[in-house]
């Protein structure tokens, strides 16, 4: 693995901006709940404040009763990274106190599920793969393993956190060996992570930020040459200016964009001395730009057009052409409503019109309309937001800070589900 580093002050202001970051992730750490609800074509399937997922009918909007997971009294504690569906099968992360209740101290155990979502039952023969750490990212699958990535709690071995491969694939008719060798390896990462690293899947690789700046980059390809050392997947790692959060996005083949807390949109290239992507010897970056405050949640794209929200409430509509390596801002706007921009945004299309739904924290859904940030209305959820919404056949649905999980139709805003998820009975 090859490693650029920059000088000591670059280093001392990344240290300082991380103490600070620890401390507004400690008064977010405990609220748990920010992963946003996943679909399918009949159902919703639910993240609780409580620790539990449950399972929506999309028809009528009745959760599905004898569907919960874990079942019983077991918990998982907070959700964070958000869940992903694959052939039927659930997968995500959940972490707590290894007891299911939340952490409070940063000593966390977090907990990885794969779910077949007919029954509500894991398709491994735990319940769910415990591991040292706390996954705040979503999860990431390919070819038939899913992949994590944690801030460590275990400092001994000076690592920040740890890359995770496990076995995604269902227990049945696995021999002995392949039932113990669940995790299929791991790799640890000198930063700790907080996003959801970047899949690749034409170069099979995956691309991490972390909390000091590095960028690494991770060879995730079923190759024998790695069965007796994992640490060879490490490709090329480079220090970048302050901390990464956001997660990094592809926007040509070899061109890759990330904001960080610095308030910096960057984009490069990457430096191959040969064809092979293993061959990276560095990042050729070719624009960026400066916005308002700390670009925390995912850059969002749509039809072309990409969209960012920072930690002080400015949202950016920016052009970003690799082509002739410019970066620019289309607009921007301020957004002045109560609390911060929760988890990003989500751009969708409603009758031939681009639209962004912004979620606040101690505040409301906003929609912005996409050709000139003007505000169109909003979803008055006077408990505030505490998940990114998901908006599905021209349904918008979400979880509030009391943990009611609600849906409204987009057309009207009208509000067509209202269920409190602890007390497990219909709200208002």
């Amino acid at each position: 693995m090859k490693i650029i580093g920059k000088n000591k002050i670059v280093i001392f202001l990344i240290l300082i901006l991380s103490i600070t970051l620890f401390g507004c992730m400690n008064d977010m750490e405990h609220q748990g709940n920010w992963s946003s609800p996943v679909a399918d074509e009949n159902y919703l399937y639910v993240p609780s404040d409580s620790g539990k997922i449950l399972k929506f009918s999309k028809s009528n909007g009745s959760v599905v009763n004898d569907w919960e997971f874990p079942r019983g009294e077991n918990s998982l504690g907070s959700f964070y990274g958000n869940m992903i569906l694959k052939d039927g099968i659930l997968y995500g992360s959940a972490y707590g106190n290894g007891e299911g209740k939340k952490c409070q101290n940063r000593k966390c155990i977090s907990s990885l599920f794969a779910i077949d979502v007919i029954n509500g039952d894991s398709i491994w023969m735990e319940e769910y793969i415990t591991i040292n750490g706390s996954i705040v990212g979503g999860v990431v699958f390919h070819n038939g393993a899913i992949y994590v990535a944690t801030s460590e709690n275990d400092k001994s071995d000076d690592a920040g956190g740890y890359l995770y491969a496990i076995d995604a694939k269902s227990d049945s008719n696995k021999t002995l060996d392949e039932l113990t060798g669940k995790i299929l390896w791991r790799i640890p990462l000198v930063g700790e992570i907080y996003g959801t690293p970047l899949l690749d899947k034409e170069q099979e690789i995956l691309i991490v930020g972390g909390l000091n700046g590095d960028i690494t980059f991770i060879d995730i390809k079923n190759n024998d040459s790695y069965i007796s050392n994992s640490q060879n997947r490490l490709i090329f790692t480079e220090q970048s200016e302050f901390p990464i959060i956001s997660p990094i996005i592809k926007v040509s083949k070899n061109s890759y964009c990330y904001g960080n807390i610095g308030g910096k949109l960057k984009c490069f290239d990457l430096k191959l001395s040969s064809s092979n992507i293993s061959s990276i010897n560095g990042l050729n970056y070719w624009s960026e730009l400066v916005l308002d405050g700390w670009i925390w949640s995912e850059i969002a794209a749509l039809n072309d057009s990409y969209y960012v929200i920072t930690l002080s409430g400015w949202l950016y509509r920016i052009d970003i052409d690799p082509d002739s390596e410019l970066l620019s801002i289309v607009w921007e706007k301020e957004l002045k409503f109560d609390g911060k921009p929760i988890a990003g945004l989500v751009p969708y299309s409603f009758r031939n019109q681009t639209l962004l739904a912004v979620p606040f924290d101690k505040d409301k859904i906003i929609i912005i309309e996409d050709g000139t940030g003007s505000t169109l209305g909003e979803y008055p959820l006077k408990n505030g937001v505490q998940s990114l919404p998901v908006i599905e056949n021209n349904l918008i649905f979400t979880i509030d800070r009391e943990d009611n999980f609600r849906g409204y139709s987009i057309a009207d805003r009208s509000q067509i589900i209202c269920f409190d998820l602890d007390d497990m009975k219909g709200c208002d």
